[in-house]
């Protein structure tokens, strides 16, 4: 299943029961971090974007996609974990989002069902 957000669309969007964790992935190439949070968030929530909370009242827009983005220049992964509307969202700069509900602890495997590119 694909989520988009006006011309933002997730590779894929996966919900895990024994998790309670969705996992998005988006193309880093076309797709900005931020904007891809709002699309995955706005499916987990099923709200309309506009509706949401505005994503710059909880993080950095711009260094979330800067920080996402330098994968290639540090030889590893990064990530970025903050919380919108009570939910955990953390960003890897492979291209997954997982977002887990209010009050939910992370289980080990953040990947589990995800490719990683």
């Amino acid at each position: 299943m694909a989520a988009s957000l006006a011309s933002t669309e997730l590779e894929s969007i996966e919900y895990h029961r024994e998790s309670e964790t969705c996992r998005a992935q988006y193309d880093r190439d076309e797709t900005s971090a931020s904007m891809a949070v709002i699309a995955a968030l706005s499916d987990v929530v099923d709200s309309d974007p506009t509706e949401l909370e505005p994503l710059h009242a909880s993080v950095d827009t711009g260094a979330l996609d800067e920080l996402v983005s330098l994968q290639v220049a540090t030889n590893g992964d990064i990530s970025v974990t903050f919380t919108v509307a009570e939910y955990e969202i953390t960003v890897y700069s492979y291209g997954v989002i997982a977002i887990d509900p209010p009050g939910h602890n992370r289980i080990d495997d953040l990947n589990e069902g995800v490719p990683h590119k």
